[in-house]
């Protein structure tokens, strides 16, 4: 009878902090919008506080084929080039190979269509549009006003992820000291993370903090289910689905009365703040979706979490 009393409370203990850490999200996150027919970024206002004084923020992903991870993550950087003056979008790629991109979107030369066929993953129609815009907004901008795209990727150390990540961190390290231009990260939720929780070694965003201390702010991006692309292979693009584990931070997030929204886990009373838990992780090729543990406050300083997201679209 003392077990059934002890399991009893427990579980009303257990579901009441469960109950009690919902209701701080709902209250403290910022609900985001899924519409591409509009241009409206309102939304996004709450950016201007969180990164002030911020000269690099890291935009994670947990696939590199989650439509919904494009579209929010290219409302930010159109937003933070009008509204905040960043110049510089680093991504996760060989510079070899974005090279002929930042030469599209500052001259207007090239065709971005057949450019995009070497970028794997990112050869989708939501990068395309992304850097299209980038093209525009450039066309009436001095030399010295235009945003420039870089990769900082290291190809030939893919299946050596202790150095790669390491030569990545130095890579992109030496070119943000060229100009010093307020930089955003773009790459996998493992390479922008700022502690070891999540990749089990010192990935690109832990050397990117001990470089930049708190001028570097991350964002991971979780999703609970719906339908992802990754490369088979023959290095094309195949859409699976998945879904959500039980018992993570996704589980929990996925409660959260909002389908999309941003938290900022460094907020004061977060009862989350120390803990451990996981979130959905895909790679790029198909395996079935591995969650990965994260520490809150250690790992990413905000999550953008979407409750069910869809595989992006190809370009043909």
């Amino acid at each position: 009878m003392l077990k059934i009393i002890c399991l009893l409370f427990l579980t009303t203990a257990t579901v009441y902090g469960q109950d009690s850490t919902i209701n701080w999200l709902n209250k403290n996150c910022q609900p985001l919008k899924f519409d591409t027919t509009s241009n409206d970024d309102d939304e996004l206002h709450f950016l201007n506080k969180l990164l002030k004084d911020k000269t690099i923020i890291g935009l994670g992903e947990a696939s590199h084929g989650t439509r919904e991870f494009y579209y929010q993550k290219s409302r930010i950087v159109e937003y933070l080039v009008q509204k905040e003056g960043y110049k510089m979008l680093a991504l996760e790629a060989p510079s070899n190979i974005v090279a002929p991109i930042n030469k599209y979107i500052q001259e207007g030369e090239g065709d971005l269509k057949s450019m995009l066929k070497s970028m794997g993953l990112y050869n989708s129609k939501e990068m395309y549009n992304l850097c299209v815009w980038l093209k525009g907004f450039n066309k009436v901008k001095s030399t010295n006003e235009k945003v420039e795209i870089i990769g900082f990727d290291s190809e030939g150390y893919w299946q050596d992820p202790f150095t790669r990540d390491e030569l990545m961190a130095g890579s992109f390290i030496k070119k943000y000291a060229i100009n010093k231009f307020k930089t955003i990260l773009w790459a996998h939720n493992l390479h922008i993370a700022k502690d070891v929780t999540m990749a089990k070694y010192k990935a690109m965003g832990y050397y990117i903090k001990k470089e930049f201390g708190d001028n570097f702010y991350a964002i991971g991006f979780d999703t609970y289910k719906g339908s992802v692309n990754v490369l088979n292979n023959n290095g094309e693009l195949e859409s699976h689905e998945f879904a959500g584990n039980e018992d993570t931070f996704s589980t929990l997030f996925a409660k959260v009365e909002y389908p999309q929204f941003f938290i900022d886990l460094t907020k004061e009373n977060n009862p989350l703040t120390n803990s451990v838990n996981k979130i959905t992780n895909i790679y790029s090729n198909w395996k079935t979706p591995t969650p990965l543990p994260i520490r809150i406050g250690s790992d990413f300083d905000g999550i953008i979490f979407i409750r069910e997201s869809s595989a992006s679209i190809g370009l043909e």
